[in-house]
């Protein structure tokens, strides 16, 4: 058979689940990414792209469901993007990931024997979500749809808390009443069970001063919006109360000004947080570094345990917020670093500081910037907090020849996509310096700018 070409339609059989939005197959020796297939089944399916040694497809007929299939509950599927999992059942989500981190470190990290210990479920798997983020197009407001950069308008999102579903509404009436073209909205509740929210929104383009008061009189349209945060390249604009609330897994909140980032799940968070404080084991006294750490999601915890936290955010304005947080609170003194981590922990290597404890929490993008100087600064034990197995199992990889990997605890904060949080315990065990690393850096790290993507925008 000749290869696969564009909109040809083919009978294969699907196996495992990749990381990403489809099932795998192959044809003639081609690997095929198919979505909305389950893991063993047989599917008809659309060629959609076709590359040389791969091709995407979408499922036209299922001929033979597999066990793992499901009904979707979501009336916007197969047609919304968000939600590419929710075809399976949860057991097989968490299986597939669990699947997907253990041949990623196989593959990428050489770790054939990692110690991977079972997925943590979510404590919800619908109705989780604390916040979400609606794309605009035109008049039109909702999510993205699958394979594609058209918008999906939904009146509803059954991943949302209430509040967040509640004020969709308010959303779609705003994109009506401004002169600005907004490109993104994200709904986000301002405290758990709270029936308000705050709305921060992107704009392309300058802003039209005549929409302050348009936005004045649509807040007063809509009172469960507390506030509304508007930014534009190279200026913000606020009104109102835009502080949001995230309470800790051991009871204070974490204060955040939106749009600044929060896990999207408060009740996995809390087992993402009381995960890394276990990994860490802080007691009185012990010295940790918490690089991309936010607004302080894991420092305030490790602080409270009696550890001197260096907090490292390169947002001003998240790192302003964990400094807020910490001078609310008793504890041990809190150093808040505002800058790239990638450049503090090499000056920091620089400077022959010591800690006991590193915690790593980088974007999607992975921390590969910061492995050399971490491999300078030599700390006992390093604990990875990963959203993307890939870039974790590079770095992973990187810190191989002086680190040994103890415990790798997936967490699952977003059922229904392929997403998954990956926690790993990592304990020094070469005592003297690294092969191939230099214990003095020889040049400043060339760090090109960027625009910070902070990540898990899922």
């Amino acid at each position: 058979m000749s290869a696969p070409e564009i909109d040809d339609r083919v009978q294969v059989t699907t196996h495992e689940m990749a990381y990403g939005p489809h099932a795998v197959a192959r044809l003639d020796g081609k690997v095929l990414f198919v979505r909305g297939a389950a893991p063993d089944e047989l599917v008809e399916v659309r060629i959609r792209e076709s590359r040389d040694r791969f091709a995407f497809a979408d499922v036209v007929a299922v001929l033979r469901p597999s066990p793992a299939r499901r009904p979707t509950p979501c009336p916007y599927l197969p047609r919304c993007g968000g939600c590419p999992w929710q075809h399976l059942d949860y057991a097989a989500q968490l299986a597939a990931k669990s699947a997907v981190v253990r041949e990623q470190l196989r593959r990428i990290a050489r770790l054939e024997a990692a110690p991977i210990d079972a997925v943590l479920p979510s404590p919800r798997q619908l109705g989780y979500r604390r916040r979400i983020k609606l794309r605009v197009d035109g008049g039109a407001v909702g999510l993205l749809a699958a394979a594609s950069h058209s918008v999906v308008p939904i009146d509803h999102c059954l991943l949302a808390e209430p509040s967040v579903n509640a004020a969709i509404p308010a959303a779609a009436a705003l994109v009506s009443a401004l002169t600005s073209q907004l490109r993104r909205i994200e709904l986000n509740a301002i405290a758990a069970q709270s029936a308000r929210v705050v709305v921060a929104a992107e704009v392309e383009g300058p802003f039209a001063e005549a929409d302050a008061a348009r936005i004045e009189t649509w807040l007063a349209e809509f009172p469960n919006v507390s506030g509304m945060a508007l930014r534009g390249r190279g200026w913000r604009r606020s009104w109102g109360a835009i502080r949001t609330k995230l309470e800790g897994e051991d009871g204070p909140e974490l204060t955040v000004r939106a749009p600044g980032f929060t896990q999207v799940n408060p009740l996995g968070n809390r087992a993402l947080v009381a995960t890394v404080v276990t990994a860490v084991d802080p007691r009185p006294g012990l010295r940790v570094l918490d690089l991309y750490a936010g607004a302080g999601n894991f420092s305030l915890p490790l602080r409270r345990r009696g550890a001197v936290v260096t907090s490292v955010e390169e947002d001003r304005e998240a790192a302003a917020d964990a400094r807020s947080s910490a001078a609310g609170e008793s504890g041990p003194s809190m150093r808040v670093i505002a800058e790239r981590a990638e450049r503090v922990v090499a000056r920091l290597a620089d400077g022959a500081e010591q800690f006991d404890a590193v915690v790593l929490d980088p974007p999607r993008a992975g921390a590969a910037g910061c492995m050399p100087a971490l491999l300078r600064l030599r700390p006992q034990r390093i604990v990875y907090v990963s959203c993307d197995p890939a870039t974790l199992a590079r770095d992973l990889r990187a810190l191989s020849p002086a680190y040994r990997v103890e415990r790798v605890q997936p967490i699952d904060l977003f059922p229904h996509t392929y997403h998954i949080e990956t926690v790993v315990s990592l304990r020094l065990t070469c005592e003297g310096p690294v092969p191939g690393v230099s214990s003095a850096r020889r040049h400043a790290p060339t760090i090109p700018p960027r625009r910070r993507a902070r990540r898990r925008q899922v």
